[in-house]
């Protein structure tokens, strides 16, 4: 049965990956230009021959890469590449690993604590969906192999994502387009080692149903504090890996 589950898992993911790389491929041959907007996500659907589920989670996928914009009761937009510069040096920075976790959990936790609390204030129904459908895919996700825990840290960096958008915040949805590139990145890094620990992934996942609970109920200080727990206790996660950063980041979780 298990085996049944994640066959179908991975079908799944690699539909969705074809999907995406189709929407991509649209939008860089001058199908769409910047700006314009995209057919609707039924006529999307049928013209890619695919359910809409698998099509909502490709467009959230490159939303989350800063390629499309879904507007609310507007639809779906190719967008505009302005920024595109701060992306790609973001991910040409060259530090070492454990440099290189302290300085994305610092920059994390500085943006993601205050959005979720303004995600709360400002969420919208379709942020809900949209939040619910992502949880789903990352509290399904098997995690036992390395292909599984790669998933599973894209999974999260989208959803943290997600979280980060509800704010709606323009410059900070332009800014977190650039910071997600790293939360996968250091999810790659960070996973392998803490899925190892015994109840770990049950613990963040059910952290991270409290969050969308709050900002849904509207619950601005719930959000925020159990975002700011679930980052200390992967620093405190992180140091027993890498203990040369543990210092550093006090420092900055602390001010939040």
């Amino acid at each position: 049965m298990a085996d049944l589950i994640l066959t179908q898992d991975r079908k799944k993911e690699s539909k969705k990956k074809i999907v995406s790389d189709k929407l991509r491929n649209l939008i860089e041959t001058s199908s769409f230009a910047q700006g314009d907007k995209l057919p609707s996500e039924r006529e999307l659907a049928q013209m890619l021959g695919v359910s809409r589920n698998v099509l909502r989670e490709a467009i959230v996928s490159l939303s989350s890469e800063g390629i499309l914009e879904v507007r609310e009761r507007q639809g779906i937009f190719v967008k505009d590449v302005e920024g595109y510069d701060l992306l790609e040096s973001l991910q040409g920075i060259q530090l070492l690993p454990a440099d290189f976790i302290l300085y994305q959990l610092e920059v994390r936790t500085i943006i993601s604590v205050p959005a979720a609390r303004l995600a709360a204030q400002r969420r919208t129904d379709e942020d809900i969906r949209r939040l619910h459908e992502c949880y789903e895919s990352f509290a399904a996700c098997p995690y036992s192999t390395p292909e599984e825990m790669e998933q599973s840290g894209k999974w999260e960096a989208l959803l943290h994502h997600l979280v980060t958008e509800a704010a709606h915040n323009p410059i900070l949805s332009r800014i977190n387009e650039s910071v997600n590139a790293l939360v996968e990145k250091n999810n790659l890094l960070l996973h392998p080692n803490l899925v190892a620990d015994d109840g770990w992934m049950p613990h963040i996942i059910e952290q991270h149903a409290k969050i969308i609970k709050a900002i849904e109920e509207r619950d601005s200080r719930t959000a925020g504090d159990v975002l700011l727990e679930h980052m200390i206790e992967s620093v405190k996660k992180t140091n027993e890996r890498h203990p040369e950063t543990v210092e550093r980041i006090q420092s900055t979780v602390l001010l939040i």
